[in-house]
């Protein structure tokens, strides 16, 4: 759970953010093709920062992304920054998009923005498959990823180059990406868990029931911390009992094409994936 300071001071930034915070649209040539991202960064972040990489979900945009999640907050209360890069077709299936983000990692480190050895990648269903497969060809390059609706394409090789943080969000209620799998398109959501667990060579799982939301939503949170891995990695899993497809905590008056609305209130994702990358050694 987030500290109460942190969390106090998230809601006066909350405000803030509403108002004076416009996004900041930036592009670069990756691949040949003009790229392009919002970024957010606070005057109180100069020099590199941790970099949280945040990608949208299928058929939606950076901007969406970004006011969806609301992550701004987060990041102007922790100090670090967030980037919502833009698919390709409003998607993340172009054969240049894991050039795309590896360039866009390098123009921030170069531009003076990023701490190179703490970039993560957050998705949200289409953008967390992306982050997984960020996490299973350019393991050496990013500090950690965060799953949200999202699990391993079915068939899909995943031997990521050395064991890495990963923390899954995923709602037993999810239609788009059910937490049982789809045949056709994902495994289940415990089978890319257990790829990684193995990967890592954890030992032990414990399991907790997160405070119910307040007031009750239908949704209720456990959180499975895996235990014994491998130096350098780390692993959790948030399952929302009830939960659809969506990011938990984000804004409600908001909605992607495909979010199933509204968002759970079990948890609020954006404290929990911090919570879990700070806590996490960078790249050697």
């Amino acid at each position: 759970m987030l500290r109460p300071l942190l969390a106090a001071t998230l809601i006066g930034f909350a405000a803030m953010l509403a108002t004076s915070a416009p996004a900041t649209a930036e592009s670069f040539v990756s691949g040949g093709i003009e790229r392009g991202y919002e970024i957010f960064r606070s005057n109180s972040a100069a020099g590199p920062r941790p970099t949280v990489i945040l990608l949208h979900g299928g058929a939606s945009t950076a901007a969406e992304m970004r006011r969806y999640t609301g992550f701004d907050i987060l990041a102007e209360a922790a100090g670090i920054v967030a980037v919502y890069p833009q698919g390709i077709a409003n998607d993340w299936n172009d054969p240049g998009d894991g050039l795309f983000l590896i360039d866009l990692a390098d123009h921030l480190i170069a531009s003076g923005i990023a701490d190179r050895r703490r970039i993560y990648v957050a998705g949200l269903s289409n953008g967390g498959i992306m982050a997984l497969q960020m996490a299973c060809a350019h393991a050496d390059r990013i500090a950690g990823i965060a799953v949200v609706a999202a699990s391993l394409p079915v068939g899909y090789d995943c031997w990521p180059g050395r064991s890495l943080p990963v923390i899954f969000i995923n709602g037993t209620a999810d239609r788009h990406v059910p937490y049982d799998g789809d045949p056709a398109s994902t495994v289940p959501v415990m089978e890319s868990i257990e790829l990684f667990a193995r990967r890592a060579g954890c030992r032990t799982r414990h399991s907790r029931i997160l405070p119910a939301p307040t007031p009750p939503d239908g949704t209720r949170a456990m959180l499975y911390d895996y235990g014994g891995c491998a130096p350098g990695s780390a692993l959790e899993s948030v399952v929302v009992e009830g939960g659809t497809h969506g990011w938990p905590g984000a804004r409600r008056d908001i909605a992607p094409a495909s979010i199933q609305s509204p968002a759970s209130r079990a948890i609020d994702a954006n404290a929990q994936i911090w919570r879990f990358f700070a806590r996490q050694p960078p790249l050697p």
